[in-house]
């Protein structure tokens, strides 16, 4: 049966995947050196702007305003405590000051402090760091609020913070810059480091002017200043709250997520997570490293087990709101299987998808867990906007050395800073917005890109491929396949590869969008990197007195994109490693080399030609396979070229009546059978070899031996 191309799509009207083009600089080098100033660039970078609005605005997500009744009460009561002069109209110990003095941070406890007291049960208190002028370990901040309990506490961590302070003496530029970068490194570490964080609040003063911030998974936003000495009720009123917020013992109000609790287990930090009615305690971080990413999903993955001993898996992450669940996504894929497959092709399909036991979005109190959204109900008016991040001076300053992590990137910070920013000019009225989920899974396992087994890897490969065929075959794409979606589960009867993370799956025919650039940039077919059709050919010659031209047809995902990402990860296998016996050889093998050639097909960029060359440039990607790759990888993998031409071929016999796009059951059929048998081969071909990172070769003293063990760690993927 033949699909032709299907209708246009509408215009998409959701914010843009979370699974971006430019993979995020905190997932980099750069950002893993733990580098303070390489550190706070790749965040800045990452975020590129916020969003700006009105005080009272951000104010009332705190929490509960003070009555005026209530205020004048407050009034009294510091004027009584000498924090207010008699007239209440000024800060006693700040009578029209020039400026701001390196002590006022001490002064402040005595403010903040005498508010606080008044708030019934208030769970926090106000620390100061140390005077500005002592301090060495510029990653903390000038000043927060702690949780009360550990008030004196010898150490404090980021997750006893509950809002942190920057302090500026002056308001010039570079102090409100300084001050920004600043409390912008505090909310991401607070969020990056707590799993009991759904989002956290900021102060920044310069000299007299106050604003008050919010980090959470949707945005960061900040508010326009306030005179903190000229508007004495709005001061009042915001610390009021924000102790009023820290009333419940959860803290919920500030920003932790009571359904998740910090416990310790043989003296390890776990964690139980409570979803729907059922409660899982984690025993080791499976991928943490998408809590990185302030802006995002923030994606948390554990091990964990349930009330009776079951091992699981557990996502927690953060969906934008318009999306569906991603167990809800599953659950219709296995409806289309079982209602187009075979009874033994479907029992054969979820033995290949990932299983999910049990999701659930979070819930507190009884509502939806989403983010705030600061300007609800209001019509855009001009009050709140987006302005980009001032990184001056640190592009002058630093560029970002080539990186060497799990997601390589061969370019300079400059070179993404015009892509980075150009979201901030575009008119948008709308705030983004997530909501808070979780998914167990039944199975527990090592993406591949954790295997070390180059025979495992490529099996593993195999079963994510077996899976996209019968997801292919039920009607569905999935639109991003990586080495990072595909999971080696072992069993009682070995091992055998999954198919994951179905969030942007979408059926072949829906109506929905499919234009978007979805997918991990590594990975992501070249045709839907540039959003258009590729291979067709030649087109009859136009004639002379023509007017009718028609218009292109609109860009579709099909199976073929997702075949393509198979062989795109097939690539990175053995481009990213070499095997460990030449590793450890004396003999010529050129690391550097494949390093070069590694970072042109895969720049972490879009649109580079280097990347698209590598794909379609057959002849010269064999000669690079051959000449680049050590001799035992390459003799798994010198079908390389072949499965890239295979996929030309079936391209251009889809696109050979353009504009009409023809995808029928045969060329799926062969598609998959050949692709399944290139893989197949070289699995076989792997034998023993072991995988060698050639970051690893470039640093490491000793490259691991040849039948060397190296499970998988406790901390992997974990945030170095």
């Amino acid at each position: 049966m033949a699909t032709l191309h299907t209708p246009p799509s509408q215009k998409s009207q959701v914010p843009p995947p979370d699974t971006a083009l430019v993979p995020p600089h905190t997932s980099q080098y750069d950002y893993r050196t733990g580098d303070l100033e390489l550190g706070r660039e790749a965040v800045l970078t990452d975020l590129r702007r916020y969003l700006q609005v009105p005080f009272v605005s951000l104010a009332k997500c705190v929490g509960a305003v003070p009555s005026q009744q209530r205020l004048e009460e407050k009034h009294d009561h510091l004027i009584r405590s000498e924090v207010l002069t008699n007239d209440g109209l000024e800060w006693k110990d700040f009578i029209r000051p020039a400026n701001m003095s390196e002590e006022m941070t001490f002064k402040l406890e005595g403010i903040i402090s005498g508010i606080l007291e008044q708030v019934p049960d208030c769970g926090v208190s106000y620390l100061s760091n140390m005077l500005l002028s002592e301090r060495h370990n510029t990653s903390l901040p000038d000043g927060y609020l702690v949780r009360a309990k550990n008030r004196t506490a010898a150490r404090m961590h980021w997750f006893d913070i509950a809002v942190p302070f920057g302090f500026k003496k002056e308001r010039d530029a570079k102090a409100v810059r300084d001050n920004e970068h600043k409390m912008i490194w505090s909310l991401h570490n607070i969020m990056r480091e707590d799993p009991c964080r759904r989002f956290a609040f900021g102060i920044t003063i310069e000299d007299t002017q106050l604003r008050l911030w919010l980090g959470n998974r949707g945005f960061l936003a900040v508010t326009e200043p306030i005179n903190c000495f000229e508007n004495i009720d709005g001061v009042i009123s915001l610390f009021y709250a924000l102790g009023f917020a820290s009333a419940s013992t959860s803290l919920k109000g500030l920003g932790w997520d009571p359904t998740v609790e910090r416990i310790y287990v043989g003296g390890k930090m776990q964690y139980k997570f409570t979803v729907g009615d059922e409660v899982f305690t984690t025993t080791r971080e499976l991928a943490t490293y998408g809590a990185d990413y302030m802006v995002g999903r923030g994606t948390r993955v554990y091990e964990a087990t349930d009330t009776k001993g079951k091992k699981v898996a557990i996502k927690d992450s953060w969906r934008e709101i318009d999306h569906q669940s991603e167990g809800e996504i599953v659950e219709k894929i296995l409806a289309s299987c079982e209602k187009k497959l075979e009874a033994k092709d479907f029992a054969d399909a979820k033995r290949h998808f990932v299983g999910v036991r049990l999701w659930k979005d979070v819930t507190i109190d009884g509502a939806s867990d989403e983010t705030v959204n600061p300007v609800a109900g209001d019509e855009y008016d001009g009050t709140w906007k987006w302005k980009p991040i001032d990184l001056m001076p640190i592009l002058p300053e630093r560029l970002h050395s080539s990186a060497t992590g799990d997601v390589p990137d061969s370019s300079k910070l400059s070179a993404f800073l015009s892509a980075q920013l150009g979201i901030v000019g575009r008119k948008e009225t709308r705030i983004p917005q997530r909501v808070h989920a979780r998914i167990v899974f039944h199975d527990v396992g090592v993406t591949v890109k954790d295997l070390i087994s180059l025979a495992d890897s490529l099996s593993c490969l195999s079963g994510g491929l077996k899976g996209l065929y019968y997801l292919h075959k039920a009607g569905w794409i999935h639109r991003d396949f990586s080495v990072g979606n595909v999971i080696w589960v072992v069993g009682d009867n070995g091992g055998i590869g999954k198919l994951g993370d179905f969030e942007y799956a979408k059926e072949i025919n829906s109506n929905t969008s499919h234009d978007d650039q979805t997918g991990t940039m590594h990975f992501m077919a070249i045709e839907v990197e540039h959003q258009q059709y590729l291979f067709q050919t030649l087109a009859p010659a136009p004639t002379y007195g023509d007017t009718d031209v028609p218009s292109p047809p609109p860009f579709r995902m099909n199976f073929l994109h997702d075949i393509e990402s198979v062989w795109w990860a097939y690539a990175w296998i053995f481009f990213y490693h070499t095997d460990t016996i030449t590793a450890n050889s004396n003999d010529s093998f050129d690391v550097d080399a494949q390093s070069r050639q590694h970072q042109l097909a895969f720049p972490g960029a879009i649109r580079r030609p280097t990347r698209r060359d590598f794909f379609t440039g057959i002849t010269k990607l064999r000669h690079t396979c051959k000449s680049i790759l050590s001799d035992r990888c390459f003799k798994v993998c010198d079908n390389l070229a072949l499965f890239a031409w295979t996929l030309q071929a079936s391209y251009l016999k889809a696109e050979a009546e353009h504009p009409l796009i023809v995808l029928d059951d045969s060329l799926r059929e062969d598609m998959h059978a050949k692709a399944a048998e290139y893989l197949d081969y070289a699995q076989k071909e792997a034998g023993d070899i072991k995988l060698c990172r050639l970051f690893d070769l470039r640093r490491q003293k000793r490259p691991r031996e040849e039948g060397e063990t190296s499970p998988t760690p406790d901390n992997a993927g974990k945030r170095i």
